[in-house]
This record gives C-alpha cells, structure tokens and sequence, in this order.
C-alpha cells in the first residue's frame, strides 16, 4: 500500500487526552468536508529568468501537509524531455531559508507547510526548468489540493498536473558552480541544553518535564541530555500522530514537532488532543529551527 493511500483512508489512531499526558482514545486522522489546500508561492517564482544555478525548489502551502500523502513521482522536475533527480522533503513549518540548500530561516515565511525539491547537483545556466506536481498532497486535516487555481492544467493524456516554469541565471556555455552548498551541522542534543537553549534547565520551556512535574517526567524525562535523548530517539512505538517521538532526518515526521508547533489562531494541530507544547507561549521561531536542524541532522546524543 502506497503512503497516498494509507494517508486517505482515514485511519483512526490514538490521541492525548489533554495537554500531551492523559488517558488515550480513538480519533479518526482525518475527517472529510475540511478545505482545500493552496499553492501560495514558489522559489523559484513562475516565469523567473535569474533563479541560481544551486536553488532549491520550495513551494509554499497555505496548511500543514501531511507527509505521508506523497509519493516519489508526485513532483518531479524537467527541462525539455529530460527529467532530472531530486529529492523531495516536506518541511511541516518553513524552518530552511526560501530557495536555500545551506541557510536557515530567520522567521516563518510561508504559512503553511513546504514541498521542497533538491535537485542531485546544481542546475545549467541559461536553460528553463519545469516542475510537475499531481494532485496527490493533503493537508494535515485532509485538506485536498485546490485544483481551480492558476497553473493547473490537462495533459494530452487527460491528466490533471500544475507547473511552474523558471529559467537558471547565465548562458548555457556558463560553467556549473563547483560545490552544491549543504546545511551546515545540526546541533547535538547536548548543545540544546546549554545555556540559553531551548532545553536549558533553567528556561521556563520545558520545566514540568525536568523538575516541576513527576507525572510529566515520568511520561517524558527530559532532566538531562543523555536521559533525554533515549527518551525522545530511543523511544519505540508510534505517538498519537501515528509517527515516532523523534524520526532521526525526518522533522515533518516527528511528533516532537508536532506537539510543539501552533495554528495561525494559537491552537494545536487538527486532531492533536491537549495544548501544544509549552503551554503558556509558543516556542519562538528560532527555537523551532533548532530543533528541526537537529532531527534533520540525524538527531545526535
């Protein structure tokens, strides 16, 4: 069974009663009837002439998407006949810079969730690139792609697809960069917790999980690096997301990220029962960023 298709089934998993602890019960993954999901933008922009040769494609939703709904051919990137390797990734919340392989971001640019396509190597000055998409994404409440909006058209063959068409900065004679820049290294888990960190036992942020709570430590001790870190990574079995606690590389699909992301309006994820995580405030952007870097980069003690 594909992703696309244990993602529409609507599977009913178990959920927190409240404020991530509590007795579990059934809800189902999705509901029908919630909305449409909507391209906002993309980096490249449609019809740019100067992109650069090393970007990254980003195309930003207007909600969380759920990455299970995605397949390796429902985005693909072409110029000409040729179509061209790259690897896909959904970042849940814009936590990498618009277009960047090696920056992060310094706030959220895109309200809701990103398709990223990283081409395998940097792309030929002076020739026009085309991504494809099919009409395969849902939102992380089962919101379904909104097909009515500019870009989408039929194929010869009768299928529906969206493009979007960009040109790489240069001539064809130019030279391909050197190097394709990469994030830089991810933080350990005991960076996390120095000073100042979102870990640091003396912030507010994860105190109940550290020295004011039993009944929270007990479900989630997080009073020091080594004991966090087999809390959080070596933790088995699925959360009530139906993903891991910590998916090593895989932020989008860790419930960690989960638990501690908010709506527009403040609330939790659709379906996630409790608050989010804290509880009094959300996180601050560069918090989260830390995070996600340090699952993306394989989630190291």
């Amino acid at each position: 069974m594909s992703a696309r298709e244990r993602a529409g089934l609507g599977l009913a998993w178990v959920w927190l009663a409240a404020a991530g602890c509590g007795e579990p019960r059934e809800h189902p993954r999705f509901e029908g009837g919630i909305g449409t999901l909507e391209i906002v933008e993309t980096i490249p922009a449609s019809g740019s002439n100067d992109a650069d040769p090393a970007t990254r494609i980003d195309v930003c939703l207007s909600a969380e998407v759920d990455p299970r709904a995605l397949d390796d051919f429902d985005a693909t990137l072409h110029s000409a006949d040729l179509t061209f390797d790259s690897q896909q990734e959904v970042q849940l919340f814009s936590w990498r810079a618009p277009g960047s392989r090696s920056e992060l971001a310094t706030e959220r640019w895109c309200p809701g969730s990103i398709l990223s396509l990283t081409p395998a190597s940097a792309l030929q000055p002076g020739l026009t690139y085309r991504v494809q998409l099919r009409p395969a994404l849902l939102g992380w409440a089962g919101e379904s792609l909104d097909t009515e909006q500019h870009g989408w058209t039929l194929t010869p063959e009768g299928e529906l697809r969206w493009f979007v068409e960009f040109r790489i900065a240069g001539t064809a004679l130019d030279p391909l960069p050197a190097e394709v820049p990469t994030l830089p290294p991810g933080p350990s888990l005991t960076a996390l917790f120095e000073p100042g960190e979102i870990f640091d036992p003396e912030r507010a942020a994860c105190g109940c999980h550290q020295r004011e709570d039993e009944l929270a430590r007990a479900r989630l001790d997080l009073s020091d690096p080594r004991t966090a870190w087999s809390a959080l990574v070596l933790r088995t079995g699925l959360e009530p997301t139906g993903f891991p606690m910590v998916t090593p590389r895989r932020p989008a699909e860790s419930y960690l990220v989960h638990k501690l992301l908010r709506t527009d309006d403040g609330g939790p994820l659709h379906a996630l029962h409790g608050v989010p995580m804290p509880p009094d405030n959300p996180l601050p952007h560069a918090d989260l960023v830390r995070i996600a870097h340090w699952i993306a980069d394989g989630a190291r003690p």
